[in-house]
């Protein structure tokens, strides 16, 4: 949409602002019951054309009021913007509001900060991230979701994030009055071209003749931090190498349990994103016992949301993120260094994955979530509805079920994958071997290769015949649909129950193996080929093949159906000529 099709559309709407009533067959879209606010935002049409059509990266804030209800009392505030950094440049805009008096609806404050969350087609990643935080007893963000109306019109469900600031701080027991401050380095790369660094942790602070001017400069902030409390901290990480020296420094310096936690969490969602500039340091100076801890910003980019082919709009899936640090983090980078410490990490995380955040949690969270806003996510644009935005989310409308279902197959992989990251195994890649006993403690059995992807998953149903099975991923010589031929020996033993497929659809990324095995590169679908199509095909040990009832998922990149595993057995996917299948979608 160009800027003089914005522009249009606003002039119309401002001859008719006040008088669309909402939006027609939406009358429940707000119910106060769901757990989702109502906000409506008026603004004068010229200011609203001004926003829509100046450049993103402004922050002039322009005026406006809010109500809670479309006949209810009118909320002045000191402005309104578009948020962001990249999301800027999305086509559903993310806002920042600042009020004159502070809200009970914002938690307290007078900031709110909704994020479109257009490149989750869940819109769940955010607060389900933060309620990790949460759940652990550890400073985070509050969040909150906001039907938004934009003079009367549905513009979309929104997610307000709190502002890390002393009320949040003073929310969490914390001194409203500490230092609070974010690594804002690569905002500043103009000050030091030559360094070329994106985080201020690795930068010879003391090479500046200020050190405190030059890093109030280069850090965000909240307040009025104690600069030479930092100043030491990021000297001491610049001069101190990984390794018991640093490990003495860091428990000296550092809220263990909240840093490790803080890591934990973010390896577990596979947030590859937060290292740089998405979090806050706070430290309570009036406590001279006080450790430095690390408050979580910005959770969209997680569960396998992350950039292809420099877009972070895409529907590819992955979770072979490295357990690394990114972003030219010291501090990151020499903590895993760091023998004992990486060993209270994996430690830590091997509790939370068994203990706290199980697969049971996050069914439970995304079942919740989805009685929340599930009905609002497939809202189709209409005369009454988004009028300036799309719809509330980049992918397709009415699969909600299938996009769930791959946040929840991302912690399942994600898991397995770690595991093998914190004891590694040994032998060739895209190989595996199971044994299956006689009476399973788990009915979930994974074939995990030696780097720690996932080749398939069997849900037993039937113990016939105990013994072990060794799976191998072989190419073939043409593409069938998937490049690849699944050979099963299952030697003595003989099970049954629901195989999955596992297969790679990757491109041009800045965190997953760049493999593809789909006979295009698309997500899901382009104008010749859809992974919907795919189907699993069997091949016995006398050369009989049998095509068998297939379930899809290709957000997920899997295929699954129901086989009996004796002797040898081969197995490939396929992509046949035929129409669409309809999507009965039931959990894999």
């Amino acid at each position: 949409m160009t800027m003089d099709s914005v522009a249009g559309i606003l002039i119309v709407l401002s001859l008719t602002a006040f008088a669309i009533p909402m939006a027609a067959g939406q009358e429940n879209v707000s119910d106060p019951g769901s757990g989702v606010q109502n906000l409506y935002l008026f603004m004068d049409w010229k200011d609203l054309v001004d926003l829509y059509t100046r450049g993103d990266a402004s922050d002039e804030r322009l005026d406006g009021y809010v109500r809670l209800s479309p006949d209810g009392e009118d909320i002045e505030q000191e402005g309104v913007r578009f948020r962001g950094t990249s999301s800027r440049e999305l086509p559903k805009k993310s806002f920042n509001i600042r009020f004159n008096e502070s809200q009970e609806f914002l938690f307290g404050s007078t900031d709110m900060n909704l994020k479109a969350t257009y490149t989750d087609p869940t819109m769940m990643r955010e607060r389900l991230s933060m309620d990790l935080f949460h759940d652990l007893g550890q400073p985070a963000p509050r969040t909150r979701y906001f039907d938004l109306y934009i003079n009367d019109i549905y513009e979309g469900l929104y997610v307000h994030v709190e502002r890390v600031d002393a009320d949040l701080l003073a929310s969490n027991g914390l001194n409203p009055a500490g230092t609070l401050v974010a690594d804002d380095f690569r905002g500043h790369y103009y000050l030091v071209p030559e360094v070329n660094r994106l985080s201020v942790f690795g930068y010879p602070i003391d090479e500046q003749d200020d050190p405190e001017a030059f890093l109030a400069e280069t850090m965000d902030s909240r307040g009025e931090p104690d600069w030479g409390a930092l100043h030491d901290l990021v000297a001491w990480v610049y001069r101190t190498p990984a390794g018991p020296e640093f490990e003495e420094g860091f428990i000296e310096r550092f809220d263990e349990e909240n840093f490790i936690d803080w890591l934990a969490i973010h390896y577990l969602i596979g947030d590859v994103d937060s290292f740089g500039d998405d979090y806050w340091l706070y430290l309570d100076t009036d406590d001279p016992d006080a450790g430095w801890m690390v408050i979580p910003w910005d959770k969209d980019l997680t569960f396998g949301s992350h950039t292809r082919r420099d877009a972070t709009v895409n529907d590819y899936f992955g979770y072979e993120s490295a357990i690394a640090s990114g972003w030219d983090n010291d501090l990151v980078t020499k903590f895993l260094d760091t023998p004992a410490l990486r060993e209270r990490l994996n430690t830590r995380m091997t509790f939370l994955m068994n203990e706290v955040f199980t697969e049971d949690y996050y069914a439970g969270q995304l079942v919740l979530h989805t009685e929340t806003i599930g009905d609002r996510l497939d809202i189709t644009p209409g005369e009454e509805v988004f009028a300036l935005h799309p719809q509330n989310h980049h992918g397709d409308l009415g699969y909600l079920a299938y996009h769930t279902e791959t946040m929840l197959d991302f912690v399942r992989l994600r898991y397995q994958f770690i595991e093998r990251a914190i004891s590694s195994g040994s032998g060739e890649p895209y190989t595996a071997s199971v044994e299956i006993p006689a009476e399973p403690e788990e009915s979930a059995v994974y074939f995990t290769d030696p780097g720690g992807w996932v080749i398939a998953t069997f849900e037993i149903s039937e113990v016939t015949e105990p013994g072990t099975i060794t799976v191998a991923v072989n190419e073939t010589a043409e593409n069938p649909g998937i490049d690849r031929r699944w050979e099963f020996d299952a030697g003595d033993a003989d099970v049954s129950g629901e195989l999955t497929l596992y297969y790679r659809n990757d491109v041009e990324s800045c965190c997953f193996p760049v493999e593809n095995w789909f006979i295009s590169d698309a997500a899901v679908r382009d104008d010749e080929y859809s992974q919907w199509d795919l189907e699993m095909v069997l091949e016995d040990g006398v050369g009989n093949r049998t095509t068998l009832d297939t379930y899809v998922n290709p957000y997920s990149n899997k295929v699954s159906a129901d086989v009996s595993l004796r002797g040898t057995t081969w197995f490939e996917v396929v992509l046949p000529d035929q129409e669409e299948p309809e999507r009965n979608f039931t959990w894999g």
